[in-house]
């Protein structure tokens, strides 16, 4: 999925091109506009716009200063019935009237939530801006709420960039302050001693990044020991340099962020975001009548084809009618012409098994000669031939069997009965050669 990461910041604008997938990522490439040459937000917005290819998922990180925090304990684990509650919860404890504001939370340490919310007014403009410009975002948030998706991140640390100091505890953002002004670097300092003070047990690693990381460094009286987040070894193909690394690595944690769903979102309410359900819409939409369109082609398609088939029944029963007459041109029209034409055929076949039949029997009246008073019964059943007949003597019946020898390929006597007058009854049982059938 191509995200592209709009991080507005105070004296500029950057923008980030990533595509996130699964566990691997690359990176297209960045942009930086100015505002101190007098560009207006809108201005900008329309040069990012004009640079956008395709349909990525636009993010829209503003600045941590149009955001407030808070730290709640409520009895549930599901994020959407905290986000529910939330408004009722903080009712009359914050100086905003719930109505104007727009809320969103994250799970913090030790079973505790960071509420999270802002002026309804102010995200809505930034809404209208870019939207204007054609690069509406599909998700409005700020960057520090996705640090503890950046690279390498210790699970227990306190992490800053200048503008903005956040403490991350069981690897999850449990504080966010936003530093303004012109002593953020005095602001990191107050903030931590306000931390310790308030009881907050602090982790003892601060972990700074960014292009103010070097003067951050610098700090005195700082109770965790300061460490620079280093660019990690398989992320060195993705940025090429270190530098890059440090200006993009929390837009990097944006869109890591996005992409998993972990990323606080202000677009809700009337402010959610719904040009993504439009497009479905009309696709939907679109599907549905090429659906319809498919079925109603289908119907007509299986019509056609079964009035051609009627057509070709009708013309083929005329066709037999026809044929029926020529064959039996004095009888009455029949019910099923096509029944008693097969009837016939079936009859003609019979006719030809007939003279096969009488073949054979003239055959054999022929090879009995004188001997055989007579056959008395002849049986035909496919090539074998049943015989049985009265015969002067049994020679007479062997002559006869020799006599069938070029009629049948095989024949067996079977049992020879004398009687008294010297003549005897007998019954032969032979097959036909192929030549006979």
């Amino acid at each position: 999925m191509e995200y592209v990461i709009i991080k507005v910041e105070e004296s500029r604008v950057l923008a980030a091109w990533f595509d996130i997938s699964g566990r691997s990522a690359s990176f297209s490439g960045a942009a930086t506009f100015s505002c101190d040459n007098g560009s207006t937000l809108p201005q900008i917005s329309a040069q990012i716009a004009d640079r956008i290819t395709r349909s990525p998922r636009i993010v829209l990180c503003l600045a941590p200063a149009l955001f407030a925090q808070r730290t709640v304990e409520l009895p549930l684990t599901d994020l959407r019935k905290v986000r529910e509650v939330l408004p009722g919860h903080l009712q009359g404890e914050i100086a905003l009237a719930v109505e104007e504001a727009v809320f969103d939370v994250l799970p913090a340490a030790d079973g505790r939530f960071l509420a999270l919310w802002a002026r309804r007014a102010e995200i809505s403009q930034a809404i209208d801006i870019f939207r204007e410009a054609g690069c509406e975002p599909q998700i409005v948030t700020s960057a520090p709420f996705a640090w503890s998706r950046l690279p390498d991140i210790p699970d227990y640390c306190v992490v800053s960039d200048g503008s903005a100091l956040a403490v991350i505890a069981q690897g999850r953002l449990s504080f966010v302050r936003a530093l303004t002004g012109e002593t953020q670097h005095k602001q990191v300092a107050e903030t931590i001693a306000a931390l310790e003070l308030s009881g907050v047990i602090l982790p003892s690693r601060m972990v700074l990044f960014g292009e103010q990381a070097g003067k951050l460094a610098a700090l005195e009286g700082v109770t965790p020991a300061v460490e620079r987040l280093e660019l990690p070894d398989n992320l060195v193909p993705l940025f090429k340099t270190a530098a890059a690394f440090q200006e993009l690595a929390d837009m990097y944690a944006v869109a890591r962020a996005a992409h998993s769903g972990t990323v606080p979102d202000f677009r809700r309410g009337d402010l959610a975001w719904t040009a993504g359900d439009a497009k479905l819409r009309k696709k939907l939409i679109r599907t549905g009548i090429l659906a319809a369109v498919a079925v109603v082609l289908l119907f007509v398609s299986k019509g056609m084809q079964y009035r051609a088939a009627k057509a070709d029944l009708v013309s083929l029963n005329r066709s037999i009618a026809v044929i029926y007459k020529e064959i039996f041109p004095n009888r009455a029209k029949a019910v099923d012409e096509l029944s008693e034409v097969k009837g016939e055929i079936k009859k003609l076949t019979g006719v030809d098994n007939s003279g096969a039949v009488l073949d054979c029997l003239k055959k054999l009246a022929e090879a009995k000669g004188a001997t055989i008073n007579g056959l008395y019964e002849a049986e035909l059943e496919g090539r074998t031939l049943r015989i049985k007949g009265d015969a002067r003597s049994a020679q007479a019946v062997n002559e006869f069997k020799a006599a069938l020898t070029s009629l049948t390929s095989t024949s067996e006597l079977g049992e020879i009965k004398s009687r008294p007058d010297g003549s005897v009854g007998f019954s032969l049982t032979a097959t036909l050669k192929e030549a006979q059938k």
